[in-house]
């Protein structure tokens, strides 16, 4: 079988289009993440996935919006540690709860402060041509996601076989991308959906829009524009989260291209 032959028939895994479900309605009196999550129903449909990603620190002077794929779980740790007398968080800083208000546990406390602007205002972007390679490997070449299983069967229909090589799986990927891109790009998986979309570029203002690829001085400019001058010390920069291993193989020219036309939004967005 051969990757990027007709698709349509095939399974793919997109997030569910409302969270106003009967599970989450019974959970929501008991537990803060479903109740988040019926609170961010109110929203514009478009806008579920980038509110519920804000992170804000804990004197509430930092609002970070992650984007999967572009140094989100290195920056929430600094984040943490920023609030944390410089330690970083030992287990998944994503359930984090204390140390810093994340938007999944705290929408609530973080809506005043987003509303009104009252938080420096950050995110990260990433070439878009990396970011899909780190999102690959991440799910199907070091399978390090917790989410991949959603994934591995709908990407084995579409042709995925680990005895074929990074370089024929990597089309396979990119057909996989395409696909879920066509029936409904929002309801993609944050890993690889368009970055304009995770960080909902046309409804967001930004105070800075730092870039993966110049990330130790992005974040120091961040932080000192938003009064904190003197952090993160170097220690903590060194350190390194959720990296992805590195690639036995190079993006094709004809990869290139595809990623080009598939991402085409993020590379005019963001200069790339």
């Amino acid at each position: 079988m051969k990757p990027g032959g007709p698709r349509m028939d095939k399974p793919v895994y997109l997030a569910p289009d409302t969270n106003n479900t009967l599970v989450n309605r019974l959970l929501a009196p008991f537990f803060p993440r479903y109740r988040v999550l019926m609170e961010l129903e109110r929203e514009p449909l478009h806008m579920r996935g980038p509110l519920r990603n804000l992170i804000l620190s804990h004197d509430k002077r930092f609002l970070f919006l992650r984007n999967q794929k572009c140094a989100c779980t290195q920056t929430t740790q600094l984040l943490y540690a920023y609030g944390n007398l410089g330690e970083t968080y030992p287990g998944n800083v994503h359930r984090a709860d204390k140390g810093i208000y994340a938007a999944r546990y705290r929408w609530p406390d973080i809506r005043p402060v987003f509303e009104a602007h009252m938080a420096y205002l950050f995110t990260f972007v990433r070439h878009p041509e990396t970011r899909a390679h780190s999102a690959f490997r991440n799910f199907f070449v070091d399978q390090k996601n917790i989410a991949r299983h959603k994934h591995m069967g709908p990407m084995k229909a579409h042709g995925y076989d680990p005895a074929r090589g990074e370089d024929y799986n990597f089309d396979v990927f990119l057909d996989y991308v395409a696909h879920t891109f066509e029936i409904d790009r929002l309801r993609t998986d944050s890993h690889w959906r368009l970055q304009v979309d995770n960080v909902a570029w046309k409804d967001i203002r930004f105070d800075a829009v730092g870039r993966v690829e110049s990330y130790e001085a992005d974040i120091r400019r961040i932080f000192a524009e938003g009064g904190a001058p003197d952090f993160p010390p170097a220690h903590l920069l060194a350190e390194r989260h959720n990296v992805s291993g590195a690639a036995r193989t190079a993006v094709t020219p004809a990869q290139r291209a595809r990623i080009e036309t598939l991402y085409a939004p993020d590379y005019e967005a963001f200069g790339y």
